[in-house]
């Protein structure tokens, strides 16, 4: 019971935190559109894009016209999507065009399209993943997406990977190919950016080993790496012959010392790699604690 109250207790200081942290992230992409996109003719993604657009082709104002776009897709949002998702989306979409307004009147830092798609992609990935962290966002395409993978097979990730596709392909036959290209360049950043903050710098390798040695390779890698491996009995489908696969999963500075030790045993191991963008698991973990106990006791 008491720990019950506790975390009732908690739960509003954590809302009003993540509140604060959807407002920072709404400034951070605020100042990415109107400081970066908007005098580099950026267009960005999602609604933004549709902003920027309209305000090359016609001079409308960025900030009223993505607030205004807004609108409909929030009240939509709210019968259809999660309601927490809604209401921090609904005041990270407000921090972020009002903030925008705040900042239409300061100079831009650079005229070199180059800083623009740069610092403009850093700044928008940035404070996307802030506010994705906390479960909150802009609002826009984001709850289209997240409309549609409800009540279809498709996934959020194709959803706005298609819309922003449909958005370069506008600006490309409207605004011309430069434009196009710029836009593109800044996605990829954002994207990066995105995946960084959501995820951390917790890239590794899974490693699938088919040898003959399935024994003697598990072992050599639990020892050198300190992490366990899984062996499975495999069959090659033209030979017909038995063999083991051995699977870990590695840190990708530690990929040369596996094949050296794998080559060693086995040089006719078949070794494929693959990208892993999160590894959910106690080894890792138990392995950084031991170093940093070992360091704390030379100190």
């Amino acid at each position: 019971m008491k720990s019950t109250e506790k975390l009732k207790q908690a739960q509003p200081a954590y809302r009003i935190r993540d509140i604060l942290i959807v407002l920072l992230g709404s400034f951070i992409v605020g100042a990415g559109v109107q400081l970066f996109y908007v005098p580099g003719n950026i267009l960005g993604g999602g609604i933004t894009a549709i902003s920027i657009m309209l305000h090359i082709l016609t001079g409308s104002n960025v900030a009223m016209t993505t607030f205004i776009l807004n609108i409909p897709i929030l009240l939509l949002g709210y019968f259809f999507v999660n309601r927490q998702f809604m209401i921090y989306s609904t005041l990270g979409m407000i921090g972020m065009t009002a903030f925008m307004r705040l900042l239409e009147q300061v100079p831009p830092p650079s005229d070199s399209l180059f800083t623009c798609i740069v610092c403009g992609g850093l700044l928008v990935g940035s404070g996307g993943g802030i506010m994705l962290k906390c479960n909150g966002s802009g609002a826009g395409t984001d709850v289209i997406c997240r409309i549609i993978n409800r009540y279809t097979s498709f996934q959020i990730g194709t959803v706005s990977l298609s819309v922003n596709a449909f958005l370069v392909l506008l600006a490309a036959f409207f605004l011309g190919l430069d434009i196009a290209i710029a836009t593109i360049t800044t996605l990829f950043i954002t994207s990066r950016v995105v995946n960084y903050i959501l995820d951390g710098m917790n890239y590794k390798r899974m490693v699938l080993i088919v040898t003959d040695r399935g024994d003697e390779i598990a072992l050599a890698l639990s020892t050198e790496f300190g992490r366990g491996t899984t062996i499975s009995h495999v069959t090659g489908a033209y030979l017909g012959q038995e063999k083991a696969q051995v699977m870990c999963t590695i840190n990708i500075h530690e990929t040369p010392r596996l094949k050296n030790i794998v080559l060693q045993l086995d040089s006719q191991a078949f070794i494929s790699m693959y990208e892993s963008t999160a590894v959910i698991g106690s080894s890792f973990k138990k392995k950084q604690k031991k170093k940093q106990k070992k360091l704390l006791q030379n100190h």
